[in-house]
């Protein structure tokens, strides 16, 4: 639309006045239009504007959130690694001291077989020797039972060959002494 005096028709003292107002009311819708338009505009400026800036915002809360959250991984993998070096430091301060008790128990142990070796060596040998001892006992009990009873034995023949009439050859007066480690003759022990 051309705007301006061209377009308005020229009357005797200036300008048509139908046409001037038609025009000016023309103009006015126009520019009502325009500035409604302008409002629209303005408003969805506006609007955008505001959705812009939430979305900067929830841009700008989702940029933290990342950031905070990768300081937090960074911080539980820190930690996770420090717990994690801890307790292999207290796993493996638990197995050396596993193994030094393992160590240390052991060595008692062979400490106290062999106590029990030499103590039962020192009982084998007490026992020997009573064992030993008590034969040697037994030995000269039963040699001096033997001694007496071969002294009675020789009594009893003596007396025996007294009784006897003396038709009788002469016994001898004492019988042989028969050693303590010889057995008696088995005809010895027939006539006695």
């Amino acid at each position: 639309m051309a705007s301006g005096p061209e377009i308005l028709p020229s009357a005797r003292r200036g300008f048509d006045r139908d046409a001037t107002l038609a025009l000016l009311a023309e103009q006015e819708q126009r520019r009502a239009a325009l500035a409604r338009e302008r409002d629209e505009l303005a408003q969805q400026v506006e609007a955008l504007t505001s959705e812009l800036e939430g979305h900067r915002s929830r841009v700008t809360a989702v940029a933290e959130a990342l950031v905070t959250a990768q300081q937090m991984a960074a911080e539980l993998r820190a930690a996770t690694a420090s717990e994690l070096e801890a307790e292999r430091a207290k796993i493996d301060e638990e197995r050396a001291q596993l193994v030094e008790e393992g160590a240390s128990i052991r060595a008692d142990a062979r400490q106290e077989a062999t106590e029990i070796v030499r103590e039962a060596r020192i009982r084998a040998e007490r026992l020997a020797h009573e064992v030993v001892a008590a034969l040697r006992e037994y030995q000269l009990e039963t040699d001096q039972f033997l001694e007496r009873t071969r002294e009675r034995l020789d009594s009893l023949v003596g007396d025996l060959v007294g009784r006897i009439p003396a038709v009788a050859p002469e016994a001898p007066a004492t019988a042989e002494p028969v050693a303590a480690d010889d057995e008696p003759p088995a005809a010895d022990v027939v006539a006695a």
